[in-house]
């Protein structure tokens, strides 16, 4: 499949370039990197574009990216970001313009090492039962991540009761046997993450 657009986390310095991240940035049409930050990380692999998102005017710039890479069909563009892509990242902002001028534009996110992941190594700090990971908002989370689900109906009963309406099972993520539920199975196996959003 040829994807139109790449997501792809760049972690925080050039040591935390996935293989994956490395081999998408070397074959697509165009590398765009949102800053200095991600240029410094990325120009030794290939020479970026760089678009710079000012406060106040990121939002236009968004638009018009969206609209320049929704004429670009034929192109493969990867939109590199500090961190991961999923995390705070102006890419949600891409994705949501770009699927409003072009509803089946084909994304990609290629995961990278976000700074919660270098920031619990850094501190020698080990997540084994359940942990809070937001903003200062948190109360206000809009997405929740499940680890290690069992029994997915009785989880999605309570996020349902917290507010959550959309839910999303995968078990054995790239693995043998890896399966993805939009409908919640009555049990699931211990290698299992469940999505839920707002």
């Amino acid at each position: 499949m040829i994807w139109l657009l790449y997501g792809v986390g760049i972690g925080l310095t050039r040591e935390h370039l996935t293989l994956e991240a490395i081999k998408v940035i070397e074959k697509v049409d165009e590398v765009i990197v949102p800053g200095k930050m991600a240029y410094e990380i990325v120009k030794d692999i290939r020479e970026p574009r760089v678009v710079e998102f000012p406060m106040g005017k990121s939002e236009e710039v968004v638009k018009n990216l969206a609209k320049e890479i929704a004429r670009r069909a034929n192109e493969e563009i990867a939109f590199c970001c500090i961190g991961d892509p999923v995390f705070y990242s102006t890419f949600r902002h891409l994705v949501e313009e770009l699927r409003r001028i072009k509803l089946d534009a084909e994304i990609m996110i290629v995961p990278g090492i976000s700074s919660i992941s270098a920031a619990m190594a850094l501190t020698e700090t080990f997540i084994s039962n359940s942990a809070i990971i937001s903003t200062p908002n948190f109360d206000e989370a809009e997405v929740a991540v499940i680890l290690k689900v069992k029994n997915p109906m009785d989880v999605e009963r309570k996020l349902r009761d917290m507010g959550f309406r959309e839910f999303f099972l995968l078990e054995r993520m790239f693995m043998d046997g890896e399966v993805f539920y939009d409908e919640m199975p009555e049990k699931s196996s211990y290698f299992s993450v469940l999505v839920a959003r707002r």
